[in-house]
């Protein structure tokens, strides 16, 4: 913490009305002296999110996300924007004001501060001026429940007068940024892939709807199109019937940055900005299962250049409908990554080397501020996820400081009920207990990579109450009952009977709940035993082994070789489970090839490729002579995606199609092979 270069700075906010500041845009403006020889640093922090600008060239953008107590700063280079005198700061800040599975809401505010080397040249205070910036209307409407809101731009508004800003009422505790900051690429313009002229449907529907629905009626480019470079141009004559143009641009491939385009047009105009993953519907899916993945722009006349670096979007398609006859417009994002080296791995099997890039480029998608999900639909860190992602990416990058701040992410929001938020640092309405157990495993595997027991010492109080609260729970029995209350989905993965769905009654066990838990007591042992904690090393090793002679007592079906992952289930029904009782240590040794062969005999409902870890490894682990099954289970599974045109790997095998047409198709959890490939198949 260096709360020194802050020392001269408060919070400050803009001057506006409302206590509830929800989906809000301010701007602020002030001067400053340099001396241009000497290094020039900004450091800033702000809620929700910022831009910066020096004498009008964009400099950077993106808040890492936080908590009110663990308030993180950017250190940025600005040497090279300044001149001597007369520097002009100016900052885009916007407010979210709700919680997401990606940010809590906070106070709103921003701080910052200008150092020439030990100089302190500019500190935010009450005389920096601000206002709202109207050019954003107000809009609740959102992209998914998950990311955020969507915007609705106005060129042609009114500006406010610049006044003198207020204290925001936010203590500081500011931290650095735990991980490097993202690299914003140069504008990348998307190339024309359709185009052709629409009619409205539904006026009063949203407007993701709006153009999910309207009228498309596709046209050669010869029509009324032209290209001059990146650039679309297009005159649509008075008598065609139309209520303006529509153009579907290709970036290419699978994408993730911030939206930017040039727009020239004749008139007012309004412009709908659809952006989705696929064309599967010969157009972009702006609407989907009450999700809006659409912006509204409303245009000037003349000239529009607009660039939005408050939210970034995933993608490789971007559709424009824009209401006017004529214009021009190059469109596309400045992608947003973050800068990591890749390691080649060198297979001798081009398919499974293809899988393993592709794999990579998956990774690398993910992995923003944390790791996310997936780019397109929640960027949103989820510990059973992130724990695929982190495995694979110690193969991938061979790189340990952002693995460490993710995990440290995830263990600042211990709850009352002794579990992690499902999403940190978002709060969701929900929590997934297995996920908190899965955190365990992710601590204990950083250290065996990374070496830093020092980490083990860090931590130790808070993953101990972590566990200690699993242990509390268990009955006299030995096993974990569910959780039970509205609060907790007890979710495993996307297949029925084991996806949370059902109702049960309290002191309910389960199968997979107990063996994530057994899996969390065996981890947490071996850190006890890095800790020099002999003696709690040893009672959750006993944990561990009681749980698992319980698990097996109960669920066991020796009839037919296998387990039940619930009580009610008349006979063995998910391959999940058994590859998690063999992943355990659960199975007796004399039914260990019973239940490996119940996975490959495939009469069980198949694990998604968000759980193939855990039943590919169980099976590598069992014995070699499974090797071959998994590597044909890959060719088959990842070799379908690449078959079908996949630069990224998908959510689930089923693509776009799934979850009611909004599968995503860059999902980090689908990164399994890197690791397979990189632990068990090097050759």
């Amino acid at each position: 913490m260096k709360q020194s270069i802050f020392e001269n700075a408060e919070w400050i906010f803009a001057d506006c009305k409302g206590a509830d500041i929800c989906n809000r845009y301010f701007e602020y403006q002030t001067e400053f002296e340099a001396n241009p020889a000497i290094p020039t640093m900004l450091y800033i922090s702000a809620h929700s999110q910022y831009v910066v600008y020096i004498n009008g060239c964009f400099v950077g953008c993106g808040q890492y996300d936080d908590y009110e107590d663990y308030q993180v700063y950017d250190t940025i280079d600005i040497t090279a924007y300044i001149k001597k005198q007369n520097n002009n700061l100016y900052i885009g800040h916007y407010v979210c004001g709700s919680d997401f599975s990606t940010r809590q809401k906070q106070k709103p505010g921003i701080i910052f501060a200008v150092w020439n080397e030990d100089q302190n040249l500019l500190s935010s205070n009450c005389k920096c001026f601000s206002r709202e910036n109207r050019h954003f209307e107000k809009t609740e409407v959102r992209i998914t429940r998950q990311l955020g809101y969507t915007f609705e731009y106005d060129a042609t508004a009114a500006e406010e007068d610049f006044s003198y800003s207020v204290l925001a009422g936010k203590e500081k505790k500011l931290f650095a940024r735990p991980v490097k900051k993202l690299e914003v690429d140069p504008f990348r313009a998307a190339e024309l892939k359709a185009q052709g002229i629409f009619l409205e449907n539904d006026a009063s529907l949203s407007k993701a709807m709006r153009m999910q629905t309207a009228y498309l009626s596709a046209c050669r480019r010869e029509d009324y199109f032209e290209g001059k470079g990146a650039a679309v141009s297009w005159m649509v004559p008075g008598e065609t019937r139309a209520d303006g143009i529509y153009l579907v641009l290709d970036l290419g491939k699978e994408s993730a940055g911030l939206l930017e385009f040039f727009l020239e047009v004749s008139e007012e105009t309004e412009v709908l900005i659809g952006f989705g993953e696929h064309l599967d519907d010969l157009r972009v899916r702006s609407a989907v299962g009450g999700r809006n993945f659409c912006f509204r722009y409303f245009a000037k006349k003349g000239q529009n250049e607009f660039f939005y670096p408050f939210q970034r979007i995933g993608l490789r398609y971007l559709q424009f409908h824009i209401y006017t006859r004529t214009g021009t417009i190059s469109a596309g994002i400045r992608e947003q990554c973050y800068p990591v080296t890749r390691y080649p791995l060198q297979l001798t099997d081009k398919l499974h080397q293809r899988i393993y890039e592709v794999g990579c480029n998956t990774l690398e998608l993910c992995m923003h501020e944390h790791y996310e999900d997936c780019p397109w639909r929640e960027q949103a860190l989820y510990a059973m996820d992130s724990r695929v992602q982190i495995l694979c990416g110690y193969y991938a990058f061979h790189e340990y400081e952002f693995p460490k701040a993710n995990l440290l992410l995830m263990l600042r929001t211990m709850r009352p009920d002794g579990l992690l938020e499902l999403c940190p640092p978002g709060k969701v309405w929900t929590d997934i207990p297995s996920f908190s157990a899965v955190f365990v495993r992710e601590v204990l595997e950083y250290v065996e990579y990374s070496k830093d027991i020092d980490f083990v010492e860090q931590i130790f109080p808070e993953l101990n109450k972590l566990v200690d609260g699993f242990a509390q729970r268990m009955q006299k029995n030995h096993l974990v009952p569910l959780y039970d209350g509205s609060e907790y989905w007890n979710f495993y993965e996307w297949r029925e009977g084991i996806d949370g769905s059902g109702k049960f009654e309290p002191g309910t066990v389960d199968c997979l709940l107990n063996a994530f838990m057994s899996d969390a007591f065996r981890c947490f042992a071996q850190i006890c035993e890095m800790a020099g904690q002999p003696e709690l090393a040893e009672r959750y090793f006993g944990l561990h082994r009681n749980l698992n002679q319980a698990m097996h007592q109960m669920f066991f079906d020796e009839k037919l070789g296998a387990y039940r992952s619930n009580l009610t289930d008349k006979e063995p029904k998910h391959a999940l489970t058994q590859g998690m009782m063999l992943y355990v240590g659960a199975v007796p040794d004399e039914w260990m090839e019973k239940v490996a062969h119940a996975i490959i005999d495939g009469e069980l409902v198949p694990c998604s490729l968000s759980m193939s870890i855990y039943v590919y490894e169980a099976l590598l682990k069992c014995s070699e002579k499974y090797q071959g099954y998994v590597l044909d289970e890959i060719e088959r599974i990842w070799g379908k995606m690449l078959s079908a045109g996949a630069d990224t790997f998908w959510e689930t095998d089923l693509g776009a199609d799934d979850f009611k047409k909004a599968g995503s198709l860059c999902h980090g959890w689908s990164a399994v092979p890197v690791y397979l490939f990189g632990k068990y198949f090097q050759h």
